[in-house]
């Protein structure tokens, strides 16, 4: 019976096998790609709302936070760094115990517009953010997965832009102290109050008295330019260690300015009050030139230079 077939019959059947072979593997691409069409398109809509999810999460975050007094730059910075939702958090619970610092905010909100605007790469990616262009491409994208089911490439690349969350996220976190934000309490600001009297003290002649409960009483006959330069060292000391754009500690910021001034004996108060900053700021600060009578002793040479190591910072 074989030998009566004739080779047109055999390569007949041989091609009919190889037909239905590449049939076969047809079939199962098809029915391969079927389900990966499924998948992606599922999955892509699924991004896309759990995007859109995200997003108005994120456009509400920045609304609460510019409700609070953080700027629109400085709310989107955050959101887009991924730190804002920590910091809503944080605010929301120093409110509720009445415990904010009035300062924190705008001094938050002012060092990152200024790490915005000194930053041209940064500042873009926030002024894009800041004008919705990357939150408005959500039906787009739905779209192009519907548009794309016929081709599985375009399917694919279209399933890519679902993955990307357009500029909501991806900015490096910025540099400040998250811990920060509450107000310095009033037990803390009557001990810094005393030591910087006790400090003050010894420069201009017992200007201060302090009671048992360290409650500070300026005395009578002292120079009035001391107790405005006491009350200055006191909102110095306390605003250095409620700003959220250093590490000091209530601790460490009283010593930082007791030590910027501690060799300052023989300047009068106002000139003191007006080097402040340069003489926190500098190590070293050196007060002789300032001085009304010149130091006689025969260590001038030695003391005429404060041991300033500021700014000191610690949590």
């Amino acid at each position: 019976m074989l030998g009566s077939l004739t080779p047109i019959m055999i390569a007949g059947g041989l091609a009919k096998a190889y037909n239905d072979e590449v049939d076969e593997k047809k079939a199962q691409v098809a029915e391969i790609n079927a389900v990966k069409r499924e998948w992606l398109l599922k999955t892509g809509l699924s991004n896309i709302e759990t995007r859109r999810t995200q997003l108005k999460e994120a456009r509400a975050r920045i609304s609460n936070a510019k409700k609070l007094g953080f700027s629109t730059k400085a709310a989107r910075a955050l959101e887009m760094s991924g730190q804002l939702e920590f910091e809503m958090e944080k605010v929301t619970k120093l409110i509720g115990s009445n415990k904010l610092s009035e300062n924190y905010i705008p001094t938050l909100s002012a060092y990152l517009e200024g790490q915005v605007e000194n930053d041209e790469d940064l500042a873009k990616a926030v002024s894009k953010g800041l004008s919705g262009e990357s939150f408005a491409t959500e039906e787009e994208m739905s779209l192009g997965l519907i548009n794309a089911m016929d081709d599985i490439n375009k399917l694919q690349e279209q399933f890519l832009k679902t993955t990307d969350l357009g500029g909501a996220t991806g900015l490096p976190a910025f540099q400040y102290t998250p811990t920060k934000g509450a107000r310095i309490e009033l037990s803390d600001r009557k001990s810094i109050q005393a030591q910087l009297a006790t400090s003050l003290n010894t420069m201009y002649e017992d200007s201060f008295s302090i009671g048992p409960s360290g409650d500070v009483q300026f005395n009578q006959n002292a120079d009035p330019e001391v107790q405005v330069l006491f009350n200055n060292l006191t909102e110095k000391t306390v605003g250095l260690a409620e700003d959220p754009t250093n590490t000091f500690s209530p601790v460490s910021a009283l010593n930082t300015v007791i030590s910027s001034i501690e060799n300052s004996s023989l300047v009068p108060p106002s000139v003191v009050l007006d080097k402040l900053d340069e003489a926190i700021s500098t190590p070293s600060f050196n007060w002789e030139p300032f001085r009304t009578n010149p130091r006689t002793d025969n260590n001038n040479g030695n003391q005429n230079n404060n041991n300033n190591n500021s700014p000191i910072n610690d949590i």
